[in-house]
């Protein structure tokens, strides 16, 4: 088992390494002009090999397959061309079905099939609005229909978060299958509220009809799959106890180390200014400096609240996200006070530091669990998704983009120890 002081001492090698890293990071050259004259373009970030999904098991196929059925099952039951009496109605009918369809066919951005499943639920949703909003329109009056539902679900709902035991083969893998559920979990349990309501007149407001039941139908579809995946990880396990207690006392350690390493950068997120003499206005470091706090901030809010509301599964994972996003931080304020991250930005500044964000998402690879270090990882992840597109649409800013590169590199190295200080307190008790 990994030693605490092997993973605190392993924490504050990063710190040194970032600081140590960061006299020599290009964010500059002499041989350009500034950011006003920087044009980004897409290969400039580049792509990156995401890790193996951390779910414990195979997602089955047919969870997916059953929303696309689902989704083009509503969708044939609105014509390509409405025939409503109003036409401004059946025009934009006819492009919100147009929309939906294509959809359809759309490539995922995200890799990991559990998270794939995301977009079918939305992708469902979309059909569905479009068939309510066309009921509606034809004068179709379904709100007895969408009541009806909302109470099955949320009876459905309560029976599920019941009978919700944490049960799994082993505490790390009740992290990795759960923390799921009580994302899907939470996000039923928003959707079944009533709201937004169905109009009293539909035919004069379908498209709110529309909303109405397509929250609904999002909401079955969301506690649909959190059902099958917990019996298809139950089903592939032929041990799983209740690993409840376990993930409470590992979250309370968890909770006491965050807020001590909080209280390492108390100061300067309590400060309302930054708190250096170096301007830092038209640099990466502003940028930087303001977001890595801010992401601190709300990793420890994220992690207070998820631990308050019982989901301790995946309060483990953002205590370590909240480890890592501190870390990243502390790296951040010992690099500006050494001057890094202020020079000017140019073209091959930015392809040099996401250069750097991929190679330090590649050594998560190394990490004591690949899973959970992939788990914790997945807000740097996400930067090179999103970044992409911002550039492609013409939205990214060449300092904004170069920080937020940084800001991935700089957390991506902070992820392998603090998924080995999570797991070290998931292991404490359990005899290994």
């Amino acid at each position: 088992m990994t030693s605490r002081r092997g993973v605190l001492s392993g924490l504050a090698t990063v710190a040194v390494a970032g600081v140590a890293g960061c006299s020599a990071l290009p964010f500059g050259s002499d041989e350009q002009d500034g950011p006003d004259d920087v044009s980004l373009s897409p290969d400039m970030i580049g792509s990156i090999e995401w890790p193996a999904s951390p779910f414990p098991i195979t997602v089955p196929a047919k969870i997916a397959d059953s929303h696309e059925e689902r989704a083009r099952e509503l969708l044939a039951a609105v014509p390509e061309d409405p025939d409503v009496p109003n036409s401004a109605v059946a025009a934009s009918l006819q492009s919100d079905r147009a929309h939906a369809a294509d959809r359809l066919t759309e490539a995922f951005a995200e890799p990991w099939p559990r998270e794939q499943l995301s977009e079918w639920r939305s992708r469902r949703e979309a059909a569905a609005t479009v068939r309510g909003a066309y009921r509606a329109a034809i004068g179709e009056d379904d709100a007895e229909t969408v009541a009806n539902r909302r109470e099955t679900l949320r009876e459905v709902l309560h029976s599920f978060i019941a009978a919700h035991e944490y049960r799994a083969s082993s505490p790390i893998e009740a992290v990795l299958a759960h923390a799921p559920l009580e994302d899907l979990i939470a996000d039923c349990r928003r959707r079944v509220r009533p709201t937004p309501v169905y109009p009293s007149s539909p035919v004069s407001d379908p498209f709110q009809a529309g909303d109405a039941v397509g929250r609904v139908e999002h909401a079955q579809a969301t506690l649909t799959d959190a059902r099958q995946l917990r019996e298809a990880y139950l089903s592939e396990r032929t041990d799983h106890p209740s690993q409840w207690s376990q993930l409470i006392e590992s979250s309370d350690r968890l909770r006491f180390a965050v807020h001590r390493t909080q209280s390492s950068v108390r100061e300067f997120l309590d400060a309302d200014e930054r708190p250096f003499r170096a301007d830092l206005s038209g640099t990466a470091g502003r940028w930087l400096y303001d977001d890595a706090k801010r992401r601190v901030e709300s990793a420890v809010e994220d992690h207070d609240a998820n631990r308050a509301d019982g989901n301790y599964a995946t309060a483990v994972v953002e205590a370590g996200q909240a480890l890592a996003a501190i870390e990243a931080f502390r790296t951040v304020i010992d690099g500006l006070r050494e001057g890094a991250y202020q020079e000017t930005v140019t073209a091959e500044s930015v392809r040099q530091t996401a250069a750097r964000a991929r190679e330090a998402l590649e050594a998560i690879e190394t990490a004591e669990d690949r899973r959970l270090a992939a788990l914790i990882a997945r807000p740097a992840l996400g930067v090179f998704a999103y970044g992409a597109d911002m550039i492609e649409d013409g939205y990214a800013d060449p300092i904004r983009m170069q920080a937020e590169l940084a800001r991935a590199e700089l957390y991506a190295r902070a992820v392998p120890a603090a998924t080995a200080f999570v797991l070290a307190r998931l292991e404490s008790g359990t005899g290994r």
